[in-house]
């Protein structure tokens, strides 16, 4: 008679809902990937804030360097790749300068008669080639470091697949890219070069 009680009992209170083991390694297995991906998401963007600082101290390094009269653009370059490569092993660095006349010359086209108003130099209107490059362009800049007095607009980009990234996130998502751009002006080092006053027909 004791016995069905007892198991009258346990039919009634299943054993199996009372049992309380094994439930903090179900829990644990359901909080630990959205733990560990908050982990990385924290360390991919950590890695690319630090990397943007350092870059930000590199630019302004270099393009100081570059402008006095025995500034080596190139080797300049380098050092910006060099301590970019220390934090992002496989990133790809690429460098851009712009050089002005003055700072008011910064992102102005050359000068050219717009006949038709449409902001353009269109077909047979003529233009001052200031760039001396042989086309209008939309922006007067010549490509490079420029001469004495000149204003450079110097910019790095970077381009990098995150490691941390491919780990969490879909093939393809993982690339970042970053830029830091700084405006020097050469030192008085020399006479500095007019622009070009060479007429051209669009």
């Amino acid at each position: 008679m004791k016995v069905m009680r007892a198991l009258a009992r346990r039919i009634r209170r299943p054993v199996v809902l009372a049992d309380r083991s094994g439930v903090s390694a179900i829990e644990f297995a359901v909080i630990a990937p959205v733990f560990i991906m908050m982990i990385m998401v924290c360390f991919d963007y950590g890695q690319m804030v630090y990397a943007m600082g350092v870059l930000d101290g590199a630019v302004e390094k270099a393009a100081r360097d570059s402008s006095i009269e025995s500034g080596d653009t190139t080797q300049a370059d380098a050092k910006v790749r060099e301590v970019m490569q220390d934090i992002l092993p496989n990133a790809e660095v690429t460098s851009q300068r712009r050089s002005y006349f003055d700072f008011v010359d910064v992102d102005r086209p050359e000068r050219w008669n717009d006949a038709n108003n449409d902001g353009t130099c269109s077909t047979g209107e003529n233009f001052v080639d200031e760039n001396s490059n042989g086309t209008w362009d939309s922006d007067v800049a010549k490509t490079g470091n420029g001469g004495a007095n000149d204003v450079v607009i110097y910019t790095v980009t970077v381009r990098y697949v995150s490691v941390y990234g491919s780990m969490i996130l879909p093939m393809g998502t993982a690339e970042r890219e970053f830029s830091s751009t700084t405006v020097r002006r050469n030192q008085p080092y020399a006479l500095q070069d007019n622009a070009g006053s060479e007429a051209g027909i669009c």
